[in-house]
C-alpha cells in the first residue's frame, strides 16, 4: 500500500491517472464507445464524459459517428494521445529505473514475476479483495509485512 500510495502522489501532482486510463484504453481498443470505456474501468458517464472532453480538447482524442448506433459516438486515439502514451509510459519507466537501479538482476526478474502475478490476480478477483477478513486476523499482506520504525516503537 505504501507504494501504490506514494507513487500516487508523486505521479498525480504531474498529470491526472485516470485521464492517462481513459488514454489507455482507446489506445487499447482502438474506436470505443464511451460506455465501454466507462465499463471497463469503472466510471460513471459523467465522468467519463467529463475526461473525454479535456483529451478532445487537448487533441489526444478524436470523435467519430458509431456506425452501427447513432445515439452514441467512438473515440479514436490521435497520433498527439499516441505520443502522450509514449511519454507517460517512457516517463514511468525512467522514475522506475532509478529506484531499483542497486537492485540486482535477480531481484528485478522476481518483482516482475510477482507484480505479474499481482495484477493477473487482481484482475481476476476484481473487488473481491475489498470483502471483510475474519475478526482479528488483518488481510495477509498486513500481517506479513515488516512493521515501520513508527510501528515498533508502539509496541
Amino acid at each position: 500500500m505504501e507504494l501504490i500510495d506514494q507513487g500516487h502522489r508523486r505521479i498525480s501532482r504531474r498529470l491526472d491517472l485516470t485521464r492517462v486510463r481513459v488514454l489507455g484504453t482507446v489506445a487499447a481498443r482502438g474506436p470505443v464507445r464511451p460506455s465501454a470505456i466507462a465499463a471497463e474501468i469503472g466510471l460513471t458517464a459523467s465522468a467519463t464524459s467529463r475526461h473525454l472532453s479535456a483529451l478532445e480538447r487537448a487533441g489526444q482524442v478524436a470523435v467519430e459517428p458509431d456506425p452501427t448506433d447513432s445515439r452514441t459516438f467512438l473515440v479514436r486515439q490521435t497520433e498527439s494521445g499516441r505520443a502522450e502514451i509514449d511519454t507517460t509510459i517512457q516517463a514511468g519507466a525512467a522514475v522506475f529505473s532509478k529506484v531499483i537501479a542497486d537492485w540486482p538482476d535477480e531481484d528485478v526478474a522476481t518483482a516482475r514475476e510477482l507484480i505479474t502475478r499481482l495484477n493477473e490476480a487482481w484482475a481476476r478477483h476484481g473487488d473481491t479483495a475489498a470483502d471483510a477478513t475474519p475478526s482479528g486476523t488483518g488481510p495477509r499482506w498486513r500481517r506479513a509485512r515488516r512493521p515501520t520504525n513508527i510501528e515498533q516503537e508502539e509496541n
